[in-house]
């Protein structure tokens, strides 16, 4: 018996409580105008079900997305689940983004899918905007801030056994005077440095007119100036000379450096040894030796006592005077007499050498004896660049200033330290320096003292400290560690030195840097290198005598210490290094009481430490206490703290987490993958209808 079926309208139960009841579900539900009543259980044939079932071998799901006919499970309390896979493309979208603002477990979001109407709706919209505006400031600041690679520099001071450093001793004469002066270039450098300290010396000296009292006599006499205080005096002395007898005069012109060739051209002057001064100056034939009454400071004599003068202060002086007996000195008969050219050391022969090389040495017309020095020790260290290593001798480490240099704790395998502090229990060395042995152009006698670590070049030129002769000098060191942060945090180098460093085998160092810096300047503009500097890639130093190697050396050297200069280095302060501070103190040594032979003296006690006063010197080398200063550098906002902030303020303004943050990725991947599903089954439709059609 077959029932009209009569068409259903879905009526919601007051007393059902489903979260998509709400006007937009229920306009999609409207939407639905199938007749449900044949699937109701008070109505079905089962007769009829039956039969239909056994028509088909197999059966139909009612969940495909192509099926015409689409159902709903209707629950016993009225309500509705509907099946997402039977909704349309745009339908699932929004009902998974319903479904995340239901569920998400941030703040706010769940407000706007439960909003009542419209304006609950907008309320909470505005709320959120303005917690969001909040938070994206917030996260600026908190990016630049970290953005900044701000640091800290932490100082600790550590109580331990410090390191003892490595010690370099040099000699402030760089090369002995004996041996240095077989080689042509360097007696040519010294040959031309004599003359031109000796035209320099003339130079600076003011000639005065200057009048002498003997015998009743005035005579008017062009004399150097002396300084304030100075009291020199007069003594005979042997120098070739020029006579012009023509002019009725017996005074002759002396030629202090030169040597007599005959004894024709010898003659007798009247010699200041403090202004180096000669005059008046005659033949030895007109120079004769008697006694004097009366002789004053400087030893200018008198034949005759003046007018007037006491008895008691009449001497009989031994003297020599010339011929017209004007003019005496205090003289000792048995004496021997002074030759000029041989106190002037003129007596030694200098090579030969061209007016081209003499440009070369850059003396030009120099005055000023520092500056002419200087250059001296300049030409010699350019000189000495062009010969072997062989010829040089040199051991440990080789200095271009100091020449060898000896260097006390180099080994870096080996590990030594002070167990105490004070100067027992650090280096003692008592150096000799031979300084009857020195250059002309060394202008102090001592030691060049450098501390520092052991992966370090020394440079004694910059870093070093003078230690003189006849003292004892006492050079307490504290040491500093620093730790710094390289890039992004700081600037400095990494892995101890960089690829074009000249000093191979040595740490990096700021001032080995620049030295390598300038090397490649030079290299580049003159196409030598400064022998005062290690090489680079094998290319030659420059020469000596080479005009054009000077000129353009000398030029790049003054413009890259100009601070508007085109050429700039750039160098970077090692991430790792080992500092040493030094105090000095002195004290003369030996003291009149150590009557010891101290090292190789075989002399008397006495003699042994006059010795020791002119060419000896004694140093101590010790740490003032055994704690020192760790400088270290580290990141003051690091991602760390700048993740928690970006989760305080996410958490303060939204109230989001990590899981939050993991919930958004879901519903990412969720859509992405609902957008191939959706594109994949498009096609598939497509290929199905077009095979169709083809058929």
């Amino acid at each position: 018996m077959n029932r009209n079926p009569r068409m259903f309208k879905f009526q919601p139960n007051p007393r059902a409580r489903n979260r998509f009841q709400d006007e937009a579900d229920l306009r999609s539900l409207r939407s639905f105008k199938t007749d449900f009543s044949n699937y109701l259980a008070s109505d079905t044939n089962f007769l009829n079900v039956a039969e239909i079932m056994t028509s088909y071998a197999y059966g139909e799901s009612n969940n495909a997305n192509e099926k015409e006919i689409q159902c709903d499970l209707l629950t016993e309390n009225g309500g509705i689940e509907i099946d997402p896979t039977r909704l349309s493309y745009r339908e699932r979208i929004r009902w998974h983004l319903q479904q995340f603002c239901y569920k998400t477990s941030s703040h706010g979001i769940p407000m706007l899918g439960q909003a009542p109407n419209s304006l609950y709706r907008a309320v909470w919209v505005f709320l959120l905007l303005i917690c969001a505006i909040q938070f994206i400031n917030q996260a600026v600041a908190v990016i630049q801030k970290y953005q900044k690679m701000d640091k800290i520099t932490d100082i600790q001071l550590k109580f331990d056994t410090a390191p003892f450093p490595a010690i370099t001793l040099c000699n402030l004469n760089p090369y002995k005077d004996s041996l240095i002066r077989s080689h042509d270039s360097i007696s040519k450098i010294l040959g031309v440095f004599k003359s031109v300290m000796k035209k320099a010396g003339d130079s600076s000296t003011e000639v005065v007119e200057t009048e002498y009292d003997m015998d009743g006599i005035t005579i008017h006499a062009r004399r150097k100036k002396r300084g304030a205080g100075e009291k020199g005096t007069f003594e005979p002395a042997n120098s070739a000379c020029e006579c012009d007898e023509e002019d009725g005069s017996n005074e002759c012109e002396e030629r202090s450096t030169e040597k007599p060739s005959t004894d024709n051209n010898m003659c007798i002057c009247a010699f200041d040894r403090q202004t180096n001064d000669a005059w008046p100056c005659h033949r030895r034939e007109q120079w004769s030796n008697t006694t004097c009454q009366t002789c004053d400071d400087h030893y200018l004599c008198s034949k005759k006592a003046k007018k007037g003068t006491k008895r008691s202060e009449i001497k009989k002086e031994p003297c020599i005077c010339e011929s017209k007996g004007l003019f005496c000195i205090k003289h000792e008969h048995s004496a021997m007499v002074l030759n000029l050219w041989e106190y002037f050391g003129d007596t030694e022969e200098f090579a030969e050498i061209s007016k081209e090389e003499r440009e070369a040495l850059g003396f030009g017309n120099m005055t000023d004896e520092v500056a002419i020095v200087t250059k001296a020790k300049e030409n010699i260290i350019f000189a000495m660049s062009a010969l072997s290593e062989e010829q040089r001798d040199f051991e440990l480490v080789a200095d271009p200033t100091f020449g060898n240099c000896f260097i006390f704790n180099h080994d870096r395998e080996i590990f030594k330290s002070s167990v105490r502090a004070g100067p027992q229990y650090g280096l003692r060395v008592m150096l000799f320096v031979n300084a009857s042995d020195y250059l002309p152009t060394s202008e102090a006698v001592g030691i060049r003292l450098t501390i520092h670590d052991k992966e370090d070049f020394p440079f004694p030129d910059t870093f070093g400290y003078s230690a003189p002769t006849g003292y004892i000098s006492s050079f307490g060191m504290r040491m500093k560690k620093m730790s710094r942060l390289p890039a992004p945090y700081g600037d400095c180098v990494e892995d101890g030195a960089t690829s074009n460093y000249i000093y191979k085998g040595y740490a990096y160092s700021t001032e080995g840097c620049y030295r390598t810096c300038f090397q490649e300047l030079i290299i580049d503009r003159c196409g030598c290198s400064d022998p005062r500097f290690p090489s680079i890639g094998g290319v030659q130093p420059c020469q000596v005598f080479n005009k054009n190697h000077r000129e353009c050396l000398e030029k790049h050297t003054h413009q890259i210490g100009e601070i508007h200069g085109s050429f700039k280095c750039r160098c970077q302060q090692p991430c790792n290094q080992t500092i040493y501070t030094t105090s000095y103190s002195e004290a003369i040594w030996p003291s009149q009481a150590l009557n010891i032979s101290l090292g190789h003296c075989e002399k008397e006690a006495e003699e042994c430490n006059e010795e020791y006063k002119e060419n000896a010197a004694m140093l101590e080398v010790f740490y003032e206490a055994l704690n020192f200063e760790v400088l270290s550098e580290s990141e003051a906002y690091g991602i760390v703290k700048m993740m928690a902030d970006f989760g305080g303020h996410l958490g303060l303004w939204s109230g989001v987490s990590v899981m939050t943050c993991c919930e958004f990725v879901c519903l990412a991947i969720e859509l992405f993958f609902m957008a191939i599903t959706h594109h994949v089954n498009q096609q598939r439709i497509r290929r199905r209808e077009n095979a169709a059609n083809d058929f």
